[in-house]
């Protein structure tokens, strides 16, 4: 079932509360206290596309939900990336986030993405102003297709898709006072990075970049 509503606080936090069923999907037209990774706050004003579905645990969800948005959007958007472990990329700047939530026997994908609305925030992007125009049903339902699709691929298939949008591979990365350069994602999804001579897996639950 497909859920809209005007204004919700969280579509995450209502789904897991008032969910049935795998599959089950809110739409909101914008959120008051929207949710972004490490408990930072997702900025979701009027013209952005904010959605939440319930899912089956997977341990490289964000990456299929990535490689499905890309699917959708990379025949209008150019300049289109992945940026590990869950933000989308457009000319460089911020276009928008997937957030996953385990839940124990389900999982709960968050997904914003600016379409018309302006975030305030450093190095964001629209849609809008890139001069792009997708009508929100359409991306809606090709966004389910595509996920349904692309979660019977194996953990080698989803990996390989998206290291061919990653934005990271062979750049230098910053976190924690350390750098590395990034060499690959592993199968576990974790950031495969040479740093002094040695290979490093970064976690995303652990390591925040700094920059990149």
């Amino acid at each position: 079932m497909i859920h809209i509503v005007d204004n919700i606080s969280s579509t995450n936090d209502w789904l897991a509360k008032y969910y049935s069923e795998v599959d089950d999907t809110i739409i909101a037209i914008k959120q008051s206290k929207g949710k972004g990774r490490r408990g930072n706050t997702w900025e979701s004003q009027i013209g952005g596309f904010y959605l939440s579905t319930v899912s089956s645990n997977h341990k490289l969800l964000p990456f299929i939900v990535g490689i499905s948005i890309m699917n959708v959007l990379e025949k209008d958007c150019k300049g289109l990336n992945l940026k590990w472990p869950n933000d989308i990329i457009l000319q460089g700047k911020k276009l928008g986030g997937i957030l996953c939530e385990d839940f124990g026997d389900f999982s709960i994908i968050g997904i914003g993405i600016n379409f018309e609305n302006k975030p305030d925030i450093d190095n964001s992007t629209n849609l809008i102003s890139n001069n792009i125009s997708i009508d929100k049903s359409f991306f809606l339902a090709s966004f389910l297709y595509n996920f349904d699709m692309k979660s019977s691929l194996t953990s080698e298939e989803i990996i390989e898709n998206f290291i061919e949008y990653d934005c990271l591979i062979d750049k230098e990365v910053f976190w924690e006072g350390s750098s590395g350069i990034v060499k690959s994602i592993a199968l576990d999804g974790s950031l495969v990075v040479e740093s002094n001579d040695k290979e490093l897996n970064l976690y995303s639950e652990e390591v925040h970049l700094e920059r990149y």
